[in-house]
Parts: C-alpha cells; structure tokens; sequence
C-alpha cells in the first residue's frame, strides 16, 4: 500500500468512528445462575465499567455479534433463535419464556453511548449457559397404583386437597410465566390456545382490551356443580385455557370432536358438525391432547361434587363428547415440554398436578363416560385412529345382549363382559367375515349392574358400556 493509499485508508477509518462513543474497556463477567424451576430461574453477572449491557437468549450457542451505532430493543429477534433479552444497566434477570429440560445460552456485550453513537465491546463477551430442570413429579404418585380398582377414588384423593386459586389472579399468576412473550417496542405476545392466532399489545395483559378468555376445557355448564368460578371447580388452573373470545364463544358448550363439515373458521381452529352430524368444536392440533387431559383432570378431580361425572352423567351437551376422539389426541398430541412445565408451575400454586400429563399411559385405565376403572391400562403410544374405527351397535332386551359390527377382514372376534370391579364374567369368541356380523352373548344369568364390554377384532378395541 502506497502512502496516499495509507493516509485515504486512515481518513476512511477515523470517518466510520466519528461520533461513536468510546468502546468500552471490558465485558462483564461472572455469569452465575440460581433459583432453578423447570419454568424459570435467575441469571446474574458481575458488571464492568459501562453505559449498559446488551444481553441475548438463544436455544443455542450465539455467534451474533452487535453493530456499532445500531441499536437494538428488547425482544427484537437478531438472528435465527437469537432474541434481546435486554439493553439497560440491569444485571440481574429472572428469566422467563422457559420451558423444562431445555438449555438456554446467554451473551453479555458491555456498550457506552446511545442512539447512533453506541458502541459495543465486540470481542469476548461475556457468554454462559443453563439447562432448567426436567418436570418430575418426585413421590407425588407415591400412593397410587393404577392396576387398583381404587384409582379413581385414590386419584380424586390426592388431587383434591389442594389450594383453590382466584380465577381473575389468573392474568397476573399463570400468563406472564406461561403465556407472555416479549416483543420489540415495550410489547408483548400471546397465542390463542385454541386458534394459535398471536396477540400483540402493551403490557398489562386486559382480558377485556385483549379480546381474550379463560375457557374452561370442560364447559362451566356441564359440570354438576355450576362451575361457579369463585370456587375451586371453576378457577382450577388445570382446566383453564388462554383463548380468543370468538373462538371460545363459537365453541360454546359443544363438545370437541372431528370437524368434517366446517362451518366457520377461526386461524387453525373450526366449528361445524362431525360424522353423527354432532356440532362440534376442533381446535388446533398441538393442543388437541392439552385438552383432552384437562378435561380427563376434571372430571376425575370432582368426581362425586353433585353426583357422577362420567360424559354420559354431566349437563347440556356432555353426553354428546366421544371419550374416543379424546383419547385419540390424547395418543397423537401426547404431553410436551411447554404441557409438563404448566403442570409443574400450577402444581407450586395450587400444590395438584395433572396426573394424565405425568402419567399418560393412565388415561387407558378409565372409561370417561361412566367414569369407572377399567381393566384396561395399555399404553397410549399403541393407539391410533383404528383403534375407533370398528362401527359397534349394541341391542339389549334384559337376558341376550345382541352385538353387531362391522369388519373388511376374515377375523377372530373376541367379547369379553367385565363387571366393575374388573372380573371377567362373559367370555366368547367369534369368526367374523367380511361385512356386517351378529353375535349374541347370554346375560341373563347376570346380577342388575352395571358392565363393560370390550370388543376386540382386527386389532381394534372399543369398550361400551352395558346397565342391567
């Protein structure tokens, strides 16, 4: 390089640096992490010399590095995963928008000056890491034993005692850990559980402002006790979801079910009628399970408030629900990070758990519309749509139980009665050819009752259940 390249060069360098503040001398340091839930914990460091920090959150390790004279907000997204966490003097966080079992990186860059003329402290930034805890119900479970025939009554036992929560706390308690996220301008974020719509607006979160409510998974109007929302059974957390109001208001007291004819829309959820011609409300997909499980932690938590709390025993439209299309969620959406660390951060509130999150393979072992046990506890990874799909009618006149159904294979048929305490008394198996087939199982030697009756053909299960 020449001289008159050099002193260019040199005239070019001092023009990119007018007006920047002067760099400064160090990175903060000591980046320590502490108060560990699985749904958030507190990071700190020591503080150089400096202005401010700017500070970045990522799920993975950050090679980002800050522009000088740029400035960036809290909440902006600066690169691929790589969120501001802030820009301030601050050095000590309670971190949020976490979920359990996950490893978040941080970087620390200290800068001085503002607006256009910040100027950050590229190299070696302060950077650490944290994995927040699994959710893990410890010795929760430790009295329950799902093969007893006690479970229902062992479980409501256990869920019971618990701390009844405010339901208008709920804005302040469970959204911002859960629900809220930040975003550039002073902002935040939240998602329609049902329609997965996102919401922007100034923080506080307003119901009212928001357009948003508490939907009760399990409909208030169903339940045998009111669902009176200032006592435990309508503020449980564990049945409330954060939605839209339009999407809420059109799902109404329907049950949810398998949309096939839509009749309005609401982003990934939808209203319309089913196979029977049921209306029905359909949520988005990633939250099918959610709902399935809050309504199954409901019905097993109250369970005796007022009577029965089976499907076929609860108010308005209750008895329409398919406890099948329920556990076919329950199967295919099974619980996520962002559902264990919920139950996690409702159980340090209310001091419950939702036992179908921790415990999924449970959901097996209870027939929802007369809510009894079963003998049935398989696990739910071996179940799928055909396991629903067998067409089953039942015809009964007090001594012949008449069953007829459907099948495309030669197959073996097998009928087994169980009373409710999980004895077999009627056992018979059938050839079935393809089509409609008939098959009658003697019951009049039975005592008056109530019985369930599992088919099983073309490895498909369905259990029905029989009154005497």
């Amino acid at each position: 390089m020449n001289v008159f390249s050099s002193f260019f060069f040199l005239l070019f360098s001092l023009s990119l640096s007018v007006g920047l503040a002067q760099e400064p001398s160090a990175n903060p340091s000591a980046m320590l992490f502490t108060n560990a839930k699985s749904y958030g914990f507190s990071m700190s460091f020591t503080p150089s010399t400096a202005d401010g920090f700017l500070v970045l959150k990522s799920e993975s390790p950050i090679t980002f590095s800050p522009a000088d004279g740029v400035v960036y907000q809290k909440g902006q997204g600066v690169a691929s995963g790589v969120k501001v966490l802030s820009v301030n003097t601050n050095y000590f966080f309670n971190i949020r928008e976490v979920l359990e079992n996950t490893t978040y990186y941080f970087s620390a860059f200290a800068f001085n000056g503002t607006g256009a003329n910040i100027n950050y402290k590229q190299a070696s930034p302060l950077q650490g890491s944290f994995t927040s805890p699994a959710s893990l119900p410890g010795n929760y479970y430790a009295g329950i034993d799902s093969s007893a025939y006690s479970l229902l009554t062992d479980l409501r036992n256990l869920l019971r005692p618990h701390t009844a929560v405010s339901y208008t706390a709920y804005r302040t308690l469970i959204l911002p850990v859960m629900y809220e996220r930040d975003t550039i301008n002073n902002g935040a974020v939240v998602d329609c559980e049902y329609s997965n719509v996102s919401t922007v607006y100034s923080p506080p979160f307003d119901f009212t402002a928001q357009q948003y409510n508490r939907e009760h998974a399990l409909p208030k109007s169903w339940m045998l006790t009111g669902g009176n929302t200032l006592n435990a059974d309508g503020s449980d957390y564990h049945n409330l979801l954060l939605t839209l109001a339009q999407p809420n208001q059109a799902r109404s007291n329907h049950p949810q079910g398998i949309v096939l004819n839509a009749t309005n829309t609401f982003g990934d959820a939808k209203i319309g009628t089913d196979a029977m011609g049921n209306t029905v409300f359909e949520p988005k997909v990633n939250r099918k399970g959610d709902v399935a499980r809050n309504m199954f932690y409901q019905m097993v938590t109250y369970n005796g408030d007022g009577g029965n709390w089976g499907f076929e025993n609860l108010l308005t439209e209750a008895s329409l629900q398919d406890q099948n299309v329920l556990k076919l969620w329950h199967a295919q959406d099974p619980p996520d990070k962002f559902e264990r660390t919920k139950t996690d951060y409702i159980f340090s509130i209310q001091g419950n758990r939702n036992p179908f999150i921790d415990h999924p393979g449970w959901v097996n072992c209870i027939d929802f519309d007369s809510l009894v046990k079963t003998n049935f506890c398989g696990a739910v990874s071996s179940v799928d749509e055909r396991d629903f799909a067998s067409d089953i009618q039942l015809h009964y006149n007090g001594y012949s139980l008449a069953i007829e159904l459907k099948s495309d294979y030669n197959s073996m048929a097998t009928f087994i009665l169980y009373d409710l305490s999980g004895r077999e008394v009627v056992v018979s198996e059938s050839h079935v050819q393809p089509g409609v087939h008939s098959h009658a199982m003697d019951v009049s030697e039975l005592n008056a009752g109530v019985y369930l009756l599992q088919v099983s053909i073309d490895g498909k299960r369905a259990i029905k259940k029989i009154v005497k």
